[in-house]
């Protein structure tokens, strides 16, 4: 399964925001790039996600706009050199599709505890990144309570995930929830991001309560999807959902800087992760 962390419903400024101003991560320091907003330079945009799901996966390449220009837009980069090896030497170069800017496996599966390395060449370029596959994390339990309604609360459903974290300290998670393939936001209680770390809780049974917004109904099927994530992903994630939760707010003053793990001024991010998934009709 292959997922997009920046989806194209959101609005033309927060997306402006994440790709015109970013941190770049490297072992041992950080480098903040700023951007000129009033003629921003294009730069190149990778969206990468290698799974333990079967393939192919899709590496997307493309270009971010100007903050100023009225339609928001993503060139795609074509013809670049896309290369995706892992720790045990095992390499597979990605091949355009049909559509520009995507590019797809040949040979690759993924594995959990393996670190896997994305090198591409673009335009004269070279950008890199790392990502560490953990072990996967199964969902124990996917449940529901129906809210009947009352004078303080409408009527509606609660949404129950539970797993368990392992007794090692330093994992991380993420949860997709969804109600259908395209479904308003509001759907499954309007939040973008649910990211966990294990560093209060290490070894506990977690527990997540998913209120279900107006739009869902009895008879809809929700599917929820568990990611094990590496430490890099999850600050990407973070530092992407805290400035999409401050934007707007009165003490917001400049666009903010989101983690990533890409080389060279690239912006996006590379993320090798398990996913475990459970569906439950609600009655």
């Amino acid at each position: 399964m292959n997922c997009r962390s920046i989806n194209y419903y959101f609005n033309k400024r927060i997306l402006n925001l994440i790709l015109l101003s970013i941190t770049v991560i490297s072992f041992n320091c950080q480098k903040v790039v700023s951007i000129d907003l009033n003629a921003a330079n294009p730069k190149l945009v990778i969206d990468a996600n290698i799974t333990d799901q079967s393939g192919p996966y899709n590496i997307i390449l493309s270009k971010s706009g100007d903050y100023f220009e009225p339609i928001l837009t993503f060139p795609p980069v074509s013809n670049a050199k896309v290369i995706v090896s892992d720790d045990l030497g095992r390499i597979d170069t990605f091949k355009e599709s049909s559509v520009a800017g995507i590019y797809k496996s040949s040979t690759l599966i993924g594995q959990s505890k393996r670190t896997y390395f994305l090198n591409v060449t673009a335009e004269g370029n070279s950008y890199s990144a790392v990502s560490y596959m953990p072990e996967k994390v199964k969902i124990d339990s996917l449940f529901y309570i129906k809210r009947l309604g009352s004078r303080f609360d409408e009527a509606g459903y609660d949404i129950y995930v539970m797993f368990k974290d392992p007794p090692e300290l330093g994992n991380y998670y993420r949860l997709n929830v969804h109600a259908g393939y395209l479904v308003p936001s509001d759907s499954v209680d309007g939040r973008r991001y649910r990211l966990y770390s294990d560093k209060l809780t290490n070894g506990n049974e977690m527990e997540e309560r998913i209120r279900a917004g107006r739009l869902v109904v009895t008879g809809d099927t929700i599917t929820v999807d568990l990611l094990s994530i590496d430490k890099a992903t999850y600050d990407y994630f973070n530092t992407l959902r805290d400035i999409l939760t401050s934007e707007g707010a009165a003490t917001s003053l400049a666009p903010a800087n989101p983690n990533t793990n890409l080389s060279n001024g690239a912006l996006g991010y590379f993320a090798a992760y398990t996913m475990d998934r459970k569906t439950i009709i609600l009655q």
